[in-house]
């Protein structure tokens, strides 16, 4: 059992195309830590519940597909406690009600997992892909450097400064620049809309 679900752990991380250095890195332990999880010489039963959420987070997987591809369950993360694999949260922003989440999973999305972080705003979830800037007319999300906060807007274009020109998304608010030097834009890749009733 330890063997092959070890073996799922290196698939997967093979499949994200990251090395034994990213996944250790992430997980803040040893490369030599990762190699013996997918060598099977960690019992995965018996680690600690942060080692456990790390590796998840590493690998952008969610409790039940970990357990569906190791056959290991994952105490305190099981599917009645997480119902509908939400994702996990990172970071608290200043802007009130505002988080950015990590995407580890969305249910008939063929799309990559890597760098995709999710922003609750006041429909649902904006999903981004850190590090890569939108093209004009494009949903973005805008995170100002110095403090981490996260606004969602549509990327206008480029002023004659190279300053960012955007607007709200629904186009409601007047446009707004945003020093390049103070912000960054990150492209939205969907939408997850939540219905209130």
């Amino acid at each position: 059992m330890r063997r092959e679900a070890g073996e799922a752990i290196a698939r997967r991380r093979r499949e994200l195309g990251l090395t034994l250095g990213q996944v250790a890195q992430e997980m803040e332990v040893s490369d030599g830590y990762v190699w013996k999880l997918e060598k099977g010489l960690v019992n995965l039963r018996n680690i600690s519940y942060g080692r456990m959420r790390a590796l998840l987070k590493a690998l952008r997987w969610t409790p039940e597909e970990f357990t569906q591809a190791t056959g290991i369950p994952v105490p305190g993360l099981t599917a009645e406690e997480v119902p509908g694999a939400p994702p996990v949260p990172l970071l608290k922003v200043p802007l009130v009600g505002s988080k950015e989440y990590l995407i580890l999973g969305l249910p008939g999305w063929e799309v990559d997992p890597r760098n995709l972080r999710a922003m609750v705003h006041e429909k649902g979830f904006a999903i981004f892909r850190e590090g890569t800037e939108p093209q004009p007319g494009e949903l973005a999300i805008a995170q100002r450097m110095d403090t981490s906060e996260l606004r969602f807007v549509r990327f206008l274009g480029l002023n004659s400064r190279r300053s960012y020109v955007v607007e709200g998304p629904d186009g409601a608010a007047p446009p707004l620049t945003l020093e390049k030097k103070d912000w960054t834009l990150h492209q939205v890749v969907g939408e997850v809309r939540v219905h209130r009733d």
